[in-house]
């Protein structure tokens, strides 16, 4: 009710105040009468038949906002076929006139029918183009001083005696045609068009021209990552680009004037579809949860809660246009008429529209509320999105003087945009900004339905189809709405990735959770691990254990592939190398009793590479066994050398038995177990680090502790990987056996301190 009151004030004070509401237009009849006069006068003998009569507003036909009759912004069009006697014979010819409300003429154009450029003729004489310039003289006006340019193509004569000040101005081409037209100033006024001072450059001609760039931008990235969904923008880019059809159908009767305006019609309908596609897109994939009722209303189920979306914006749409036009008739009244824009475009339905308005200035408002939401901190939305939205979207649409006036009332219709959508949704917003414009038109065609009788039907029409809608869905059983309900397929694709993120999550942390807390303390000896994670959920292992006579068994794998079976198969391998070493085991028999733990419990679908050590620290002699994984690394007395041990993987292929050789650390000497993401890792060029370099690097590294043979491999390593990521989990075991006195006093070496906090012995690359 608040709304509905709202939009009477504005309409009585338009009624008041503003021009194209006060003035009254007569009967067409009147306007054919005097075109008649002013075609006999003019000497042009007209074809047969009514000419054609139409209302518009000064800019449709002068492509301006300027106002040559500050009184009113109307102008009657009226149109018909003639011949004059200098004309060309073999073309059709047609006079145009614009008349004010009161019947006076101010602009006459003699142009060819059906040319879309000026053809090879003879230019109108000059005596009869100033002959047809008195014709649209008011009484105790005349000619005065006379300035031409552009080769004489473009004159202009002063009008002596106008009140406020005009000019005539005339444009005549080389086929014999001529436009004729009163314009606001004398001659050496500046042009309107040329007083845009910086601030208006800056404050609202650049932040419009790099918002639309924006959003083409953001449009074309979430199609390009299927991140968008365009069912209801199609739907609503269609009812656009209907209604600019029907109107220019309605309105142009030369095909080749229509085709242009089809195109511009088509070209609109797809801009809406982009912008309404990227800001309820936007919207949903940052705001969880987000839901909108069109889609109910596009599945025809809607339901009370989309009805109330409805009503409510049926009712705050018809506050928004009360609002505007108190607005502008408080302006109006305090500045004067002809120092704002039209309160509505005349024609209402042109290839722009109410439809096409409303719809553009919800999709701004959601895309700057989901900006606002996915960059801000939640307590500054709703103060910086309406500040954006004002100086973006120019919601009010109005010319107010001076700026900073307009400014102020973008921001207040941004706010309350705003309120509407965090209170209402987003169908609420998109039926309120459309029925603002489409409420003016109702009752501004309805005080003019001779002329106006169509925009009449359509605006008139489709608001109360929104109110009748609404009321259909209030009667409907809740669960209508709430049945069959569907989120875009684009938002089920992210919940499912964010899914599976969790999970993988989890999932790494449990792989985590499956690796030693930390190294053991052994003394004399150092022990450094690194283990790089390229995805969430990696494959490689390690682990330390101690059997009962004090013989450290030291196992390095990689189960291959990711994900779930990749971590069973390592909890499988980590429990089975927990349970089965002792003193009575060899790592061979180890190795053979895990691949039929793998292969029973249905772990063969990924194979798994072992390497396992049982190494006694007294000595520094040790048993090793091979099932596939890289051959360690041994450095003693400045060489690097692979001890070659061959074996198949765990868990697949056909049975087999496991051999192990003895191995023997000298003080000073250390052994290293390598992953095979160290030496597949490729640089940019493709070629991998290989086996040779690392032999290089370890080679001069004898004299150093674990923890420095560990740093000084993995830097060489990622000097060769350059920029590049490493595709493979990555992890290097280093066991140092120390020169009595050497690398610190203690025996304990801790793991890592770079390593995530998630767990102390494994991480993700992060240098």
């Amino acid at each position: 009710m608040a709304g509905l009151l709202l939009f009477v004030a504005g309409i009585a004070l338009a009624r008041l105040w503003l021009p194209e509401w006060r003035d009254g237009i007569r009967d067409k009849s009147f306007y054919v009468q005097r075109y008649r006069e002013l075609a006999q006068r003019a000497g042009v003998r007209l074809a047969p038949g009514a000419p054609a009569v139409s209302l518009a507003d000064e800019s449709t036909d002068r492509g301006s906002s300027r106002k040559s009759d500050p009184s009113s912004g109307l102008r009657i069009q009226v149109s018909r076929t003639g011949t004059l006697p200098e004309a060309a014979a073999e073309r059709t010819w047609r006079l145009q006139a614009g008349l004010s409300p009161k019947g006076e003429p101010l602009a006459l154009s003699w142009t060819a029918e059906a040319e879309m450029s000026p053809a090879p003729g003879k230019a109108m004489p000059r005596e009869r183009l100033e002959a047809l310039g008195r014709l649209l003289l008011a009484p105790g006006e005349r000619l005065g001083e006379r300035r031409g340019s552009q080769g004489e193509a473009l004159v202009s004569y002063a009008l002596e005696g106008s009140r406020p000040r005009q000019h005539l101005r005339i444009k005549a081409n080389s086929n014999g045609s001529a436009t004729l037209e009163r314009m606001p100033g004398g001659l050496d006024d500046k042009p309107d068009g040329d007083r845009d001072s910086l601030p208006e450059i800056l404050l609202v001609a650049l932040p419009r021209g790099l918002g639309s760039f924006f959003t083409a931008g953001l449009f074309i990235f979430l199609l390009s990552r299927q991140r968008i969904d365009l069912s209801s923008g199609w739907l609503l880019g269609a009812i656009c680009f209907v209604s600019s059809v029907v109107a220019l159908l309605l309105t142009w009767s030369q095909w080749s004037e229509s085709l242009p305006l089809l195109i511009g019609a088509l070209f609109l309908g797809l801009w809406v579809m982009a912008f309404w596609s990227t800001g309820e897109s936007f919207l949903r994939s940052v705001q969880p949860g987000f839901t909108t009722s069109l889609d109910a209303l596009r599945a025809k189920r809607l339901g009370p809660r989309g009805a109330r979306s409805l009503l409510h914006g049926v009712a705050l749409g018809a506050a928004l246009a009360g609002l505007r036009l108190v607005t502008q008739a408080l302006a109006t009244a305090i500045q004067g008429p002809g120092t704002t824009g039209l309160s509505l475009d005349i024609p209402p339905f042109q290839v722009t529209n109410p439809f096409s308005e409303g719809i553009l200035l919800a999709s701004s408002s959601a895309l700057g509320l989901a900006l606002a939401l996915r960059f801000l901190p939640q307590r500054w939305v709703l103060w910086i999105a309406p500040i954006l939205g004002g100086l973006i979207l120019s919601p009010i649409g109005l010319s107010l003087q001076p700026m900073a006036a307009r400014l102020m009332a973008d921001l207040m219709i941004a706010v309350f945009l705003m309120w509407v959508l965090r209170r209402f949704g987003l169908t609420a917003v998109v039926v309120t900004t459309t029925v603002s414009f489409l409420l003016p038109v109702a009752v501004f065609s309805a005080l003019h339905l001779g002329w106006l009788l169509m925009p009449f039907v359509v605006s008139a029409g489709s608001s109360l189809a929104l109110v009748a809608l609404g009321w259909v869905g209030l009667r409907r059983p809740e669960q209508i709405e709430l049945e069959g309900r569907k989120a875009p397929a684009f938002i089920r694709r992210i919940e499912e990735e964010q899914r599976l993120k969790s999970e993988m999550d989890l999932l790494t942390r449990m792989q985590l959770g499956l690796l030693p807390t930390k190294l053991p303390e052994v003394p004399g000896w150092d022990i450094a691990v690194r283990s790089l994670l390229a995805t969430e959920a990696g494959g490689d292992l390690y682990d330390f254990i101690e059997d009962e006579e004090g013989g450290l068994w030291i196992a390095a794998g990689d189960v291959a592939g990711h994900g779930y079976s990749c971590a069973i198969a390592q909890a499988m391998t980590a429990a089975s190398l927990s349970s089965l070493v002792g003193t009575s085991q060899t790592p061979s028999g180890v190795l053979q009793r895990v691949d039929r733990v793998l292969r029973r419990n249905g772990a063969n679908r990924n194979f798994t590479t072992l390497a396992l050590l049982r190494l006694d620290p007294g000595t520094g002699a040790g048993r090793l066994a091979n099932a596939g994984h890289p051959f360690p690394l041994m450095i003693v007395d400045g060489k690097a050398s692979e001890i070659p041990l061959a074996g198949l993987p765990l868990g697949q292929g056909p049975k087999r038995e496991y051999g192990e050789t003895a191995v023997q650390i000298p003080p000073g000497g250390a052994l290293v177990f390598c992953s095979d993401g160290l030496f597949e890792g490729t640089d940019w060029q493709g070629v991998p680090y290989g086996y040779d370099r690392p032999r290089e690097v370890l080679r001069t590294l004898g004299g150093q502790s674990a923890e420095e043979i560990l740093e000084a491999l993995l830097a060489d390593w990622r000097r060769h990987l350059g920029a590049q990521e490493h595709q493979d989990d990555t992890t290097v075991v280093v066991v140092k056996r120390r020169v009595s006195g050497s690398f610190g006093a203690g025996p304990h070496n801790p793991l890592p301190p770079s390593l995530p906090a998630s767990h102390p012995a494994a991480g993700r690359e992060g240098e």
